[in-house]
């Protein structure tokens, strides 16, 4: 039989090479999404309902305390880290502690100097939240400095920065009221002071914007009064 291109078809190769294509693009996509898999929503939800953070400069060797008294006069600190609603995650020693042996035999250093105290639930009434500077120590440069001091009040679940206190930190034993807060029944803050009162008995209490002059009462123990003056200018020792 003679050839005749009437006959001849290329519908077959072009539907081969057809599928090939559209495979190839399917294992392209499905390559690219497992290279980029789908973002997840958080897997862990915080569950505490307001947490108290304390923080002060990274490099500092000062060890700076956290103290809270809830509206029943329970009070957490490192001296009872867990009581009631609230929950102190580490007492932070300034430099002493930011430091962990690796497996290697090798210390790996963290600078961070934070404590955290988290209401895993709340009591209607007024809380207090203070600040004790436990220690002055050298710092990661070996000399002796100020520790810029900060506290904040945040509400969770929905996130809401409800107050923020800030100290200057020279002598060891000074205490700071950061705040009172006050809550109502269902967990609302209904009114924020910074009030100062003790918790730790402390002979004199500081808060927001207490004047160098005050501060300098409470030097660095072995300071004289000179250098406590130096100090409080910047100048360091």
């Amino acid at each position: 039989m003679a050839y005749d291109p009437r006959y001849v078809s290329n519908v077959a190769f072009t539907d081969l090479l057809f599928n090939i294509v559209v495979g190839l693009a399917f294992l392209f996509l499905l390559a690219f999404i497992l290279m980029n898999p789908i973002a997840k929503e958080k897997d862990v939800e915080e569950k505490s309902d307001f947490i108290i953070v304390l923080t002060w400069d990274d490099e500092s060797g000062d060890d700076i305390d956290l103290w809270v008294r809830d509206p029943g006069g329970r009070i957490v600190s490192f001296r009872n880290r867990g009581i009631g609603f609230m929950h102190l995650d580490r007492d932070d020693l300034g430099l002493s502690n930011d430091k962990v042996q690796g497996p290697d035999g090798k210390m790996i250093y963290v600078y961070r100097n934070k404590e955290v105290v988290s209401l895993r639930g709340y009591s209607e009434g007024t809380y207090l939240v203070n600040v004790h500077v436990y220690n002055k120590k050298l710092w990661k440069d070996g000399k002796m400095h100020r520790s810029n001091i900060k506290v904040e009040l945040i509400k969770l679940n929905p996130y809401n920065e409800v107050a923020q206190a800030q100290f200057i930190a020279v002598g060891r034993g000074q205490e700071f009221t950061a705040f009172h807060f006050t809550l109502d029944a269902e967990g609302k803050v209904i009114s924020v002071d910074d009030t100062r009162e003790t918790l730790i008995g402390a002979k004199s209490v500081y808060g927001v914007g207490t004047p160098y002059d005050e501060l300098e009462n409470q030097q660095p123990t072995g300071m004289t009064l000179e250098e406590t003056e130096r100090w409080i200018q910047g100048e360091g020792w």
